[in-house]
């Protein structure tokens, strides 16, 4: 009887212990952060893998605990009770069985919160060290799982899609953490950014684009091509909104080593030029010009005319940053520091990133570039030394070529340079 009884609180105390155990493999599994998991996987461990397959089936892996649990509980509530049985005597009365099993509870749930305190602290940890525990439940208890999952139609259902928000919120913990690098940080956020940003908003504009006459001689193609840096051009017929395709420096190379005599560019093969809207998003036009193995794009308005081009270079640019290119102007900044809250900008600029620079909310709505937005408050061509002030930032027009704003000058006012206004002022 006694090693019957000591067999018995043995296997009492090792289900108690595999409770406890499924108990801290969930509470690790489930709030450990995505983040620190990612990170851990440069430490090239076998766990982190199969901690992010237990995860990528987040159902499977919270069945196979609660299902481990329920079993065991089940097992030490019977354990309890036959323990307190005396063997072969009448059973005690229900009452004092009642309150047995109570405070049995009560020091199970306690022990429980005991465990998932402790694993709180530091989830990863943990999780790294009951990861083959929980693997190996996950083996054990698939049959079962899977037929619970096929029967209340939960199998094969797919985790809903994370939000953008969500990724987010998820990248800016990570480099809160020091796991992604500001570097990262700023890539990931561009290309999550690329899907809300518009072919317009990139474009190199019209008036920027060299674009070649049909009649153009071989002689002129080539000493544009040289002079310029340009690999492609578009091609026109009587004015650039007749695009007739796409001119490659190394069609020219291949014309000149076969000998081929021509006139003009209306003798030569052109390519195919690929037209897309201004309302194109940036994310489906780069997917678009990787699966036809292109790198351009000719930007139309809603009338059908040019509004600009779009290369694969300047797509690239909004995820990587600036890259001096052929349709990049090296020689000029897009803006310049001169004093603290005081810089000189191109005209060109993004107005989002003119905000982002200056630290204020000029609206979007109006323009795309900082030129725009003058020109929207304006009114009308701008010269030089005009200026337009909206609360205490103050923007005066420096160069001006033709009706384009080429430089502004931008400086935020103390307190008391300020009109006192919440609406803009344009001095004439």
């Amino acid at each position: 009887m006694n090693d019957q009884h000591l067999l018995l609180t043995i296997g009492l105390v090792a289900l108690l212990f595999v409770d406890l155990l499924t108990s801290a493999a969930r509470a690790a599994l489930l709030k450990t952060s995505p983040v620190r998991i990612l990170g851990l996987r440069e430490q090239t461990l076998p766990q982190v893998d199969r901690m992010l397959a237990l995860l990528a089936s987040l159902p499977r892996l919270q069945a196979s605990l609660n299902l481990t649990q329920a079993i065991f509980r089940f097992l030490l509530a019977g354990l309890v009770l036959f323990l307190l049985l005396p063997w072969g005597k009448a059973p005690f009365t229900l009452l004092p069985a009642l309150g047995i099993l109570l405070l049995a509870a009560l020091a199970g749930f306690l022990l429980e919160w005991s465990v998932e305190s402790l694993v709180a602290r530091d989830p990863e940890t943990w999780a790294l060290r009951l990861t083959p525990f929980a693997w190996i439940l996950t083996i054990l208890t698939y049959p079962v799982v899977y037929l619970t999952l096929l029967l209340t139609g939960s199998l094969g259902i797919e985790q809903e899609n994370m939000t953008e928000n969500e990724l987010m919120s998820l990248v800016e913990a990570g480099q809160q953490e020091g796991v992604i690098e500001q570097g990262e940080h700023k890539m990931i956020v561009s290309i999550v950014r690329l899907g809300d940003t518009l072919a317009r908003e990139i474009m190199v504009p019209r008036i920027d684009i060299l674009a070649l006459d049909v009649n153009t001689s071989l002689k002129q193609a080539v000493e544009a091509l040289n002079s310029s840096g340009h690999s492609r051009v578009p091609v026109y017929k009587e004015g650039v909104d007749n695009i007739l395709g796409l001119l490659y420096s190394k069609d020219l190379l291949r014309v000149w080593q076969e000998g081929r005599q021509i006139d003009s560019l209306a003798d030569l093969q052109l390519r195919t030029a690929y037209f897309v809207p201004e309302a194109k998003k940036v994310d489906e036009l780069l997917t678009e010009l990787q699966a036809q193995r292109i790198h351009m794009a000719i930007v139309v308005d809603e009338y059908g005319g040019v509004a600009g081009l779009v290369t694969l270079e300047d797509i690239v640019e909004e995820i990587v940053g600036e890259i001096r290119d052929e349709y990049d102007q090296a020689e000029e900044l897009l803006f310049q520091a001169i004093h603290a809250g005081e810089y000189v900008f191109q005209g060109r600029v993004d107005l989002d990133d003119f905000n982002e620079i200056m630290g204020t909310d000029l609206p979007g709505s109006e323009a795309d570039t900082l030129g725009g937005f003058i020109y929207s408050r304006i009114g009308r061509v701008p010269t030089a030394g005009d200026k337009v002030q909206v609360d205490d930032l103050q923007l005066t027009v420096e160069q001006v070529s033709g009706q384009r704003i080429r430089k502004v000058h931008a400086q935020r006012l103390p307190p008391a340079s300020k009109n006192g206004e919440d609406d803009s002022n344009v001095d004439p």
